[in-house]
């Protein structure tokens, strides 16, 4: 399993609520981290892009969502098929985007047994600002296609994929828009916002 956070108490106007808030999951799959949502996040928080995850997945308990460069996720389902030339071009080249959001049952530390990940506890508020940042990364509703494991599908995204706005960049930017602390220049590769997240917590 992976890296289970370790709770520090903080303020609740800081996002975090270590006593009673809702928890929240980053994972990091190995070249790109995942953001993961519970389904009352979206329930209660959400507009019309949660609206149309809810009802195409009813049975979700929680919703990963990943923001990246729409060719490299498309080209690259796993680490091991990167290549220099796919890497070089969603680095240097801004390049269109997609969200990729894949949902599942129980536990996500269940579902993602070899990855690596954080938990981190966090107020309503929080959870208000994380759906409202994952839903303006959203350009359309309509589905692209499956996506890359287990139940998923891609979706265009808004925004530009580039050197400094990365799929870990966009997780760090999210937790920040929420309040939840997390250092942006570490963000730029999923292990640098593992280090910087577990650090913290």
């Amino acid at each position: 399993m992976g890296v289970l956070s370790r709770f520090v108490s903080f303020g609740a106007s800081d996002g975090y609520d270590r006593d009673t808030g809702t928890p929240i999951w980053i994972f990091d799959h190995g070249y790109h981290a995942g953001l993961i949502l519970p389904r009352r996040a979206l329930k209660d928080f959400g507009g019309a892009h949660s609206d149309v995850w809810l009802t195409l997945f009813p049975e979700a308990d929680w919703f990963e969502f990943g923001w990246g460069d729409k060719g490299f996720y498309f080209d690259v389902p796993t680490f091991a098929d990167v290549t220099f030339a796919i890497g070089a071009k969603a680095l240097f080249w801004p390049t269109e985007t997609v969200m990729h959001v894949a949902v599942g049952t129980g536990s996500p530390w269940t579902r993602f047994t070899h990855s690596e990940g954080i938990e981190i506890p966090v107020t309503d508020m929080a959870l208000k600002k994380l759906v409202s940042f994952v839903e303006d990364s959203v350009e359309s509703s309509q589905m692209l296609g499956p996506g890359l494991y287990g139940v998923s599908a891609f979706y265009k995204g808004r925004g530009k994929y580039h050197l400094f706005q990365t799929c870990n960049s966009w997780v760090s930017q999210a937790l920040r828009a929420a309040g939840v602390k997390s250092a942006p220049a570490p963000a730029v590769l999923s292990s640098g916002l593992m280090w910087d997240l577990q650090r913290r917590f």
